[in-house]
C-alpha cells in the first residue's frame, strides 16, 4: 500500500500548492478553467470566453472581474488581466518541466468555478498535433491519460512537484487529454 500512499501524498501536495492558482470561468460545468501565471495575470483557453470582460472564480471562492488583454486564436489562449490577490503563480521552469513518455502528470481543473479537481495520469504520448480553431495545425503537443470533466480545458498540466508542463486543451476519443506544451507558444511571464 505504500505506492498508493506516495501517490495520494503527491496529488494531495500539488493540490495543495498548485490548487488556488486554478480559477474557473463561467457558471457550472459551462466554460472552463485557468491558471494564475503572474500577478494579475490568468491564462486560459480563448474558447472558454465570450467577452473580453470576464468573472473569475478564484479557489478561495473569491470573484473579480477581469479582461481579455490578449488572445492567440491560432493556440486556443488568451490571457485575462484580473486582481489575483495575494495567490501565488504556478511554477514555470521551461528547462525542469520536460514532458516524455510514461511521465506521472497531475492535471487541475475548477470547472465554472465548481472547485478544484486534481486527478493523476500519465504521459502518453509527445510531440502529437490537432486542428486549432483556424484550422491550423498545433504541433507538439503533449497527450496523456488524467481524466478531466466538461469545463476543465485551459486548466494547468503539471508534473508532481507542481511545475507547469503545458494547458489542457483538447479532449480525444478515449479520454485522452491532448495539452499546448508550456513552451514559447505560452504568453508565460
Amino acid at each position: 500500500m505504500s505506492t498508493i500512499t506516495d501517490l495520494q501524498s503527491a496529488i494531495g501536495d500539488v493540490a495543495e500548492r498548485v490548487g488556488p492558482a486554478v480559477v474557473g470561468f463561467g457558471r457550472g460545468y459551462g466554460r472552463g478553467s485557468g491558471i494564475v501565471v503572474a500577478a494579475g495575470e490568468v491564462l486560459t483557453n480563448a474558447h472558454n470566453l465570450r467577452s473580453d470582460e470576464v468573472t473569475v472564480r478564484f479557489a478561495d471562492g473569491r470573484r473579480e472581474t477581469g479582461r481579455v488583454t490578449g488572445t492567440d486564436p491560432t493556440y486556443d489562449l488568451a490571457v485575462v488581466a484580473v486582481d489575483t490577490g495575494d495567490v501565488e503563480p504556478v511554477e514555470f521552469d521551461p528547462t525542469a518541466a520536460e514532458a516524455s513518455i510514461g511521465l506521472p502528470v497531475v492535471a487541475l481543473a475548477n470547472p465554472g468555478g465548481r472547485g478544484l479537481r486534481a486527478t493523476l495520469g500519465f504521459v502518453s504520448a509527445t510531440d502529437q498535433s490537432f486542428r486549432g480553431p483556424r484550422g491550423r495545425r498545433v504541433t507538439g503537443c503533449i497527450e496523456h491519460t488524467a481524466p478531466l470533466p466538461r469545463g476543465s480545458g485551459g486548466g494547468p498540466l503539471v508534473d508532481t512537484s507542481g511545475r507547469l508542463l503545458g494547458l489542457n486543451t483538447i479532449r480525444l476519443e478515449g479520454g485522452l487529454i491532448l495539452t499546448v506544451p508550456a513552451d514559447e507558444r505560452l504568453p508565460l511571464s
